[in-house]
């Protein structure tokens, strides 16, 4: 079965891998293994550099593998993208995808661990604005909860959380209540269900395929079947 993966940092390593052919050593014969086809593959922002120049390099070390996957090149946090004129530069570039925050506060938004009071900002409004100008989605992981109802007040045209969880089966800071899944569902967005241990569940018992498969049928009888996504 041919798997589409939601939320992959393979670009950020391929920008970031001080090696020959970054792609081929650390991605390529997973990918193949576990039949991944493609996805939406991010450089990620934990910390301040230049993302453009990020950009440019993991595109020039992939480029001899782009005919062979279906990747949606993306952001995740746009704390390195201070205006709407790099946010431009970066469409230009093939960027299709952002979330507007990792898990800090920025110039446009609020993550999970910053003020939970704070939410979406006026220039945040204005680069949610461009994102739905220009067809790019939406992806509302990382947010807190004020960013996220904020964002969904825009009325996003193309809406996901690339890789969350449900809050309910697991309470990561980062996994959705079922309050915010309702509204996500109800604004046409979608979900992509995460493999990652403390996501999936907080008893190690259930962190194993079988707890992932809980929150995937957890995430469906919520969402309903064509609303839920692997972000692995």
């Amino acid at each position: 079965m041919p798997i589409y993966d939601t939320h992959s940092d393979i670009f950020y390593n391929l920008a970031f891998k001080e090696v020959e052919d970054p792609f081929k050593k650390y991605h390529l014969d997973d990918l193949t293994q576990g039949g991944v086809v493609g996805g939406i593959w991010v450089v990620y922002s934990d910390e301040d550099f230049d993302v453009v120049s990020a950009y440019e390099k993991a595109i020039e070390k992939f480029k001899n593998y782009e005919k062979d996957f279906d990747v949606i090149k993306g952001l995740e946090g746009l704390r390195n993208v201070p205006d709407l004129k790099t946010l431009d530069h970066l469409y230009k570039m093939g960027i299709r995808h952002a979330s507007l925050t990792w898990n800090e506060e920025n110039h446009l938004a609020t993550g999970v661990r910053g003020n939970s009071e704070r939410g979406l900002t006026e220039l945040g409004k204005e680069f949610i604005k461009y994102m739905n100008d220009h067809d790019m989605i939406i992806d509302v992981s990382h947010l807190n909860e004020k960013s996220f109802y904020d964002v969904l007040k825009e009325q996003p045209k193309i809406l996901i959380a690339s890789h969350s969880n449900a809050y309910s089966l697991s309470d990561h800071i980062r996994n959705l209540k079922d309050e915010q899944l309702v509204a996500l569902r109800d604004a046409g967005g979608m979900v992509g269900c995460v493999a990652a241990r403390n996501f999936v569940s907080k008893n190690k018992a259930d962190q194993n395929i079988n707890g992932l498969i809980k929150q995937i049928k957890y995430l469906v009888n919520i969402m309903g079947i064509d609303k839920v996504m692997l972000g692995l």
